[in-house]
């Protein structure tokens, strides 16, 4: 049941760290926050070669898709496309998949890679990073309504 559950949490993380953004900017940065939540998972697929859940849940590691530093690379890509609300709604939605996955006994999540090996880092760490994403973005949200 969890496997099949995994991309509604990582959505409604998704969700929730970018709502307090979202509200006092443009609604449509859950959309981009949603999306790319659900869409890094497209590793899964192409690192087990199938779609099947016993085989994307097989594997030894989580793709090192799964890091910081393409989740960097992805918010800063919408940021230029998109424009600074859109590029940290798929940073913090991306950050927010990566700590949900990091926070759970299954295969090690590759937060740091290159830096660092594939780990968990547990739920408090999950947690902890979780309330800082969604801190940031009502502290982004205050400022995009001052301006």
């Amino acid at each position: 049941m969890r496997v099949y559950s995994d991309p509604l949490q990582h959505a409604a993380l998704a969700a929730l760290v970018v709502a307090p953004l979202a509200v006092r900017t443009d609604s449509r940065v859950l959309g981009t926050a949603v999306a790319a939540a659900l869409m890094i998972d497209i590793d899964h697929v192409v690192a087990a070669r199938s779609a099947w859940p016993r085989d994307m849940t097989a594997l030894p590691a989580r793709p090192r898709t799964h890091s910081v530093l393409v989740a960097s690379g992805v918010g800063c890509a919408l940021w230029a496309a998109a424009g600074p609300w859109h590029g940290w709604s798929a940073f913090a939605a991306l950050g927010s998949h990566l700590l949900h996955d990091a926070g759970d006994r299954a295969a090690p999540t590759p937060v740091l890679w290159p830096w660092r090996p594939a780990r968990q880092l547990g739920r408090r760490v999950q947690l902890t990073g979780t309330m800082a994403l969604t801190m940031v973005s009502a502290v982004a949200g205050r400022h995009a309504s001052r301006a």
